[in-house]
């Protein structure tokens, strides 16, 4: 697993599976969460959409919920 880098590339590529992920929370400009950390606000698991994420393959991350659980390491 490697830490992801925190590019436009990789924003574009997040926001289609960040977007409109169901545990995700309605934060303006949150994404990438990833390479950015966790959200600014609680998170309530109800699904995942990080392991079908391209960023998520490009990097061989594990798990997900990074929304929640912070910045792969």
């Amino acid at each position: 697993m490697a830490k992801v880098d925190d590019t436009q590339e990789n924003l574009e590529i997040c926001v289609k599976f960040c977007g409109p992920c169901p545990s995700k929370p309605q934060v303006f400009g949150e994404a990438l969460f990833c390479a950015r950390g966790k959200s600014s606000k609680e998170v309530e698991e109800k699904g995942c959409n990080c392991p079908g994420c391209d960023v998520f393959a490009k990097y061989g991350l594990a798990d997900g919920y990074f929304c929640k659980n912070g910045a792969a390491e």
